[in-house]
């Protein structure tokens, strides 16, 4: 049984936030047998990208031409940045991603816009899609995090 093991609070835009209350607050854990901490991300959080997950499901809808219409409103120099970083961290585990999917994404899976367009076919929201990399292969969209992976 794991205990709350306070908070911290983290930028809810990727430009940061001048008050405090532009911050969102995360919740950690504590495992009390094994001593390991973790935190708890809100649905519309993705690890370590202070996007929401609303934003970049939008973003990649319209690199894979899911979608004509761009953002509203459209990103920011430092949001596009992290878009874009996204995105080529999307591509780049094309293959990592369609094994991990497996039967869910079209075999002729061969770019980052034909994976994208593959998996919104099988799931309607980011968050969906990062749930089920984290509960079968703890992993992510975007990285093999560490903190994804049970203790050894």
């Amino acid at each position: 049984m794991v205990h709350k093991h306070g908070c911290y609070k983290r930028y809810a835009d990727p430009a940061g936030a001048k008050e405090e209350d532009e911050r969102e607050q995360i919740q950690r854990y504590r495992c009390p047998p094994c001593g390991l901490s973790f935190s708890v991300l809100p649905p519309h959080r993705l690890p370590y990208r202070p996007v929401r997950a609303e934003r970049l499901q939008g973003d990649f809808d319209q690199r894979a031409r899911i979608q004509a219409q761009g953002l509203d409103p459209p990103p920011r120099a430092l949001e596009a940045g992290c878009l874009q970083r996204a995105w080529s961290a999307l591509t780049t585990r094309a293959k990592t991603l369609q094994e991990a999917f497996g039967q869910l994404v079209k075999s002729s899976v061969s770019d980052g816009a034909s994976l994208w367009a593959s998996l919104r076919q099988s799931f309607d929201s980011v968050p969906k899609m990062l749930c089920f990399l984290s509960q079968h292969h703890q992993i992510s969209l975007l990285g093999n995090y560490r903190c994804l992976r049970p203790p050894a």
